[in-house]
């Protein structure tokens, strides 16, 4: 599941479709049409900067609906062609709500939710872009965060693990071996991550395990998070959720320029097993 931004459309889709290929995914891109944006036009005061319209003018809410409805219509049609290339099942939708409530009432367990960065960076910088991390990261769905610029799209498949049965460990095993791709697990302030389950898995599928270490404390600093990765050229990283800090996973997206996947940690249940 992909929240659609107008500014990046093309890389969104690319790098989407890439990924539900690669995992045999369903595919669904989320339109959302920001009720807050509706309630905006309405305050009369209200204005609007349009950079190539002559300055700031007064919001309208026929001329919002109707540049909204003209960019969705777009927006489908690249989605479309992108994903017809998939043979696994692919949706759009165009959704009217607030970001959290729609995130929140679509995403399940099981779900990967794909953030882009805005390739302007003062869409970054917005409220609105801060309530879409929010709301992707509050979900049951698991988070791929992805750079402005992606360095590599080939190259080993890290899990930075902050305990032996991370389970960044086993999600990244299983990318690793449908990307038919070397495993590097980064085992934070030099924990034990040899997991028997992960040399078993290694020696029924012949997947290549490397082992580094790196100081849990340490990792979002783009300097340590250089360090620690030395020279593994990874395409994609792999950490779960709560392990790290709440700003390792953006601080090495950005360090490294891959996407960072953020898992959902284990459930009681599935943790006992």
């Amino acid at each position: 599941m992909l929240g659609l931004q107008p500014s990046a459309p093309d890389r969104t889709m690319r790098v989407a479709v890439e990924l539900a290929d690669l995992l045999h995914l369903d595919l669904l891109g989320l339109l959302i049409e920001d009720t807050s944006l509706r309630d905006l036009a309405k305050i009369p005061f209200a204005r609007e900067l349009r950079s190539l319209g002559g300055g700031w003018r007064a919001i309208h809410l026929d001329q919002l609906s109707r540049d909204f409805e003209l960019s969705a219509r777009s927006i489908e049609r690249m989605f479309t062609n992108a994903a017809s290339r998939l043979s696994t099942r692919y949706q759009f939708e165009l959704v009217r709500g607030t970001l959290a409530e729609t995130i929140a009432s679509i995403s399940r367990t099981g779900d990967i939710v794909m953030i882009f960065e805005p390739l302007n960076p003062a869409e970054r910088a917005t409220q609105q872009f801060t309530w879409l991390l929010q709301a992707a990261f509050q979900s049951a769905g698991a988070v791929m965060l992805v750079p402005t610029q992606i360095t590599r799209t080939k190259g080993p498949i890290v899990a930075i693990a902050a305990a032996a049965d991370d389970p960044s460990i086993h999600a990244a095993a299983a990318i690793a071996l449908a990307a038919k791709e070397e495993l590097v697990i980064i085992e934070a302030d030099g924990l034990d991550a040899n997991d028997p389950h992960i040399s078993t898995f290694a020696a029924n599928t012949g997947l290549t395990i490397k082992r580094l270490s790196a100081a849990k404390i340490a990792l979002p600093d783009p300097a340590i998070c250089a360090q620690a990765f030395r020279q593994t050229q990874e395409r994609l990283v792999v950490m779960t959720r709560g392990a790290f800090e709440d700003t390792a996973a953006s601080a090495i997206a950005a360090a490294r320029r891959v996407p960072v996947l953020v898992i959902e940690p284990l459930s009681g249940a599935e943790a006992g097993h």
